[in-house]
């Protein structure tokens, strides 16, 4: 088990994009905005148009990176390539490493379902137009000006990829871990009303994830740190919230690409040392 990890900033916005082979009115620098609704989507489902290569300009700060609103199916695999030129992946390689962690315990299946026997779901209206992120961390920090992602999907029953947006950038891992009490939650905003006679008629809306902890013991230095994402990010900016970089299921089910609710005070409860709270909302 290892330690919450909060990436910031989302570098992706800086990027050029190149490579691949993406529908003109849908390119792939689309994942370079915000908006998750203005989809990158590719060609086809081959193996040399799913891909696609960053250039930040200048060399970055990068630990995590996720691939959020996406359509990849159950077999998809996908590979993370940094490096000093455009494609290369002298400083670092993920591999080729499967997008889906998620399993489903059998005691939540019926027995009918074939995702009792299979452990990971295998129908599709199960996972398609999920919430659910692809995430990957490095072991260690790597300032770099060249990303290349790929995606092996060839059997993507839609015949293309798409992904909504990307996350690349640093992020914050705090020495102790959150406190416990630490709460993860849905936020479902849709709209019920009542008739007359008493039947209730709904305004359907998505539901996205939140989570509250705080960070009961951070230094003075890991303070500072604090201090300087409820400045930067405020609360408009993207934060990747990953609850433990060394479990992958956990971070697909719990992790998102949020904003925060609320800067919380930084305290100072005991000499030497700071605590802080977070709420974080999925965008």
């Amino acid at each position: 088990m290892s330690n919450i990890l909060l990436g910031f900033p989302n570098r992706a916005d800086i990027g050029t994009y190149t490579g691949g082979s993406w529908l003109p009115a849908l390119p792939a620098s689309n994942v370079g905005i915000r908006e998750q609704w203005r989809v990158a989507r590719s060609t086809n489902s081959e193996l040399a148009s799913t891909k696609f290569s960053v250039e930040f300009g200048r060399p970055i700060s990068m630990r995590a990176f996720a691939l959020a609103n996406h359509n990849l199916s159950q077999a998809a695999l996908w590979r993370i390539k940094i490096g000093s030129t455009a494609g290369a992946s002298d400083l670092y390689d993920s591999a080729w490493q499967g997008v889906w962690h998620l399993t489903f315990d059998s005691d939540l299946l019926e027995w009918e379902s074939s995702s009792f026997w299979e452990g990971i779901v295998d129908d599709p209206s199960e996972y398609l137009g999920h919430p659910y992120l692809a995430t990957h961390t490095l072991p260690g920090w790597i300032n770099a000006r060249h990303l290349t992602i790929e995606i092996n999907d060839t059997t993507n029953p839609a015949g293309y990829v798409q992904i909504g947006r990307l996350f690349a950038g640093g992020g914050f891992q705090p020495k102790y871990n959150a406190s416990y009490g630490l709460r993860d939650s849905w936020l479902d905003g849709s709209e019920l009303s009542e008739t007359d006679s008493g039947y209730t008629l709904a305004y359907l809306k998505r539901r996205r994830r939140a989570v509250s902890f705080e960070l009961g013991w951070v230094t003075p230095d890991e303070a500072a740190i604090v201090h300087e994402i409820q400045r930067r990010q405020g609360l408009w900016g993207e934060v990747l919230y990953l609850p433990d970089p060394s479990d992958q299921t956990k971070c697909q089910r719990y992790g998102m690409l949020g904003r925060m609710a609320e800067l919380g005070p930084i305290d100072y409860p005991f000499y030497n040392m700071r605590a802080a709270a977070f709420s974080i909302r999925e965008i």
